[in-house]
């Protein structure tokens, strides 16, 4: 299969230098005050969780009534400028473009190993377009004691999201090895909840048991296999480093099928993905399957499988008909005009550090989302030659 990666012979592809783009003030402005011994603390520990004790946050002039804020992530605790899960006592209205957004639980993230701030913010664009990324989301800039964090990015939690529009009964986080990592329930019949853990193993059964139409018809009663195809697809499209771990899966009230939020992407356009290759390369004919990941079992029986394979290419087909080039440049278009916007907050750039060392800089970030853009592309239109 010809997969066209490299930029030599690419057309080049300009992200457009957006004249009229947003003011920083449509921008929600985070403000939070603590005693300057937590915000030392908060600042220079490495790795641990801090709860912030009796937080005054402003949401840009509203005053948040503050249930919990505490630090979060793994390696980015590492780092100075924290990112941090914020949970309210009453919902704040953040608009923008006319709309007005109520939210009550969500995720401040620093970024710091997202290389040039764009890669996150313009997969979420582009999964909300193929309607299997729900959740809100902005960059918004955080000041802390009137200490500059940088430009963050804020996202709506998962849970808020399932407890309240989805309506959804039940969610999970899936970890490594298919294991549970986070479970989130709400309903009080106890024997939904087994059903429904139940029913999340049973896809992990069934691969080992069934095979060809008998294992997609399986897999299509208890999870979404459109948009997990989806999922799949987009993530080989952009070369998602690490995935396999970075998912949710929630009860459709409906359908009572498992459905997706896909969850970090800084780390995209990998060469090859973190884990997986050995699992890939040990299955006869997978190695040249457009499944980027091999890590979880359930990925691995998707590419092996035949007639399920069938179904995922026809699903991917979909997946690049619904983003052309156009959007795919627009959507790096949206992204750049805000970060343009963001950087003439001179102060808020210069926090934002990636990896804590390397300031924000708007031209490195053009570049570099310039030559990114124009390889995924490329990359799409060899694609949907191969498809055909």
């Amino acid at each position: 299969m010809r997969i066209l990666l490299g930029l030599a012979i690419i057309m080049f592809v300009g992200i457009a230098d957006v004249s009229g783009q947003q003011e920083v003030s449509s921008f929600p402005q985070i403000r939070i005050k603590i005693t300057p011994n937590q915000l030392d603390n908060l600042l220079l520990s490495k790795g641990e969780k801090m709860v912030l004790k009796n937080p005054v946050m402003m949401v840009n002039q509203e005053t948040a009534v503050v249930k919990e804020i505490h630090s979060r992530g793994n390696n980015s605790l590492t780092f100075e400028h924290k990112s941090l899960s914020v949970d309210l006592e009453k919902a704040v209205t953040i608009t923008l473009q006319g709309k007005n957004n109520k939210i009550k639980k969500f995720d401040l993230m620093n970024l710091v190993m997202d290389k040039n701030l764009w890669h996150n913010r313009w997969a979420f664009l582009n999964m909300a377009q193929l309607n299997i990324f729900p959740l809100f989301n902005t960059y918004c800039t955080l000041w802390i004691n009137d200490q500059p964090q940088g430009i963050y990015l804020l996202v709506e939690k998962p849970r808020h999201y399932t407890a309240g529009d989805a309506k959804s009964p039940y969610m999970i986080r899936r970890g490594a090895e298919h294991n549970i990592d986070d479970e989130y329930i709400d309903t009080e019949v106890k024997e939904d909840v087994k059903k429904y853990k139940k029913q999340f193993l049973s896809l992990y059964e069934d691969i080992k048991k069934y095979n060809g139409e008998e294992l997609y018809k399986r897999l299509q009663v208890s999870l979404n296999t459109e948009h997990y195809f989806n999922w799949m697809a987009f993530n080989y499209l952009i070369m998602n480093g690490d995935y396999m771990d970075e998912l949710y899966l929630y009860i459709l009230p409906k359908t009572g099928q498992f459905d997706v939020i896909p969850w970090d992407y800084d780390d995209i356009l990998r060469p090859v993905p973190h884990e997986g290759s050995k699992a890939r390369n040990a299955i006869p004919g997978l190695k040249n399957k457009l499944v980027f990941s091999s890590e979880d079992p359930l990925d691995r029986a998707i590419g092996s499988d035949e007639y399920v394979y069938k179904m995922y290419e026809a699903e991917f087909r979909k997946l690049l008909q619904a983003l052309p080039a156009e959007s795919l440049k627009a959507n790096a278009d949206q992204v750049m005009s805000e970060l343009q916007s963001l950087s003439n907050d001179a102060a808020s750039a210069r926090a934002s550090m990636f990896l804590g060392k390397e300031p924000f800089k708007l031209e490195e970030a053009k570049e570099e989302m310039n030559t990114s853009i124009t390889f995924v592309i490329s990359r799409r239109n060899s694609l949907q030659k191969d498809l055909k």
